[in-house]
């Protein structure tokens, strides 16, 4: 995780010019510069590691780039498009540490999901007809309903798919790019379903909290 978010840290710098990027003005712009270079010497650091990719999937190099160029594309509020999460698991079944890896990386993603509403509805708060205390306890639902979340998330395609053996077990390792938008509309949903229309108010206003 953290020699990923090493590479998030780099890619970073390219995100300002790129608000409503499509992916390949997105990939243009990546290619001019260096972090296409420190996508491949990552790629190379993992495979030292042991890791490689998973049968019929693109090299891992390739997948690197792919994330970099997820990473650095923007909303056109310019704000960063994907949430990017990345879980882990091992196991003596191969089958078995494939699926707990996937769970593993959507519970990080809930818990991203979570951290990213709560600071927009603190954000937006003013420019609604929400109260403070409304917005607190919408907060506070939010904060206390991570397995919600991770079960509206659903299925979950890694863009950076990877695997190796220790020893007799296997280590699958998955990073997945997830859209804001769509963070945002798991938040509206529950807020619907679960605090009913006083908190969920009109759709308009709610869509204003949650930055829709």
């Amino acid at each position: 995780m953290k020699n990923i978010m090493t590479i998030i840290l780099i890619f970073g710098v390219f995100g300002a010019a790129l608000a409503q990027t499509t992916m390949k003005q997105a990939e243009k712009e990546v290619k001019r510069g260096k972090p296409i270079k420190e996508a491949r010497k990552e790629a190379k650091k993992w495979e030292k590691e042991g890791y490689s990719n998973l049968p019929g999937n693109l090299p891992l190099a390739n997948q690197f780039e792919r994330s970099m160029v997820m990473q650095v594309m923007q909303t056109e509020d310019g704000l960063q498009r994907y949430l990017t999460a990345t879980g882990s698991a091992i196991s003596g079944s191969e089958g078995v540490s494939q699926a707990n890896a996937l769970d593993n990386t959507r519970l990080i993603l809930a818990g991203l999901i979570q951290a990213e509403v709560s600071a927009l509805i603190t954000n937006n708060q003013g420019n609604t007809g929400y109260t403070a205390d409304e917005v607190q306890t919408v907060d506070e639902f939010l904060s206390s309903s991570k397995t919600l979340i991770q079960n509206k998330i659903g299925n979950i395609k890694p863009v950076i798919e990877m695997v190796r053996r220790v020893d007799d077990k296997f280590e699958y390792r998955f990073t997945v790019m997830y859209d804001t938008k769509n963070a945002r509309n798991i938040a509206k949903d529950l807020i619907v379903e679960k605090l009913g229309t006083k908190l969920a108010k009109n759709e308009a206003e709610l869509n204003k909290l949650l930055g829709l």
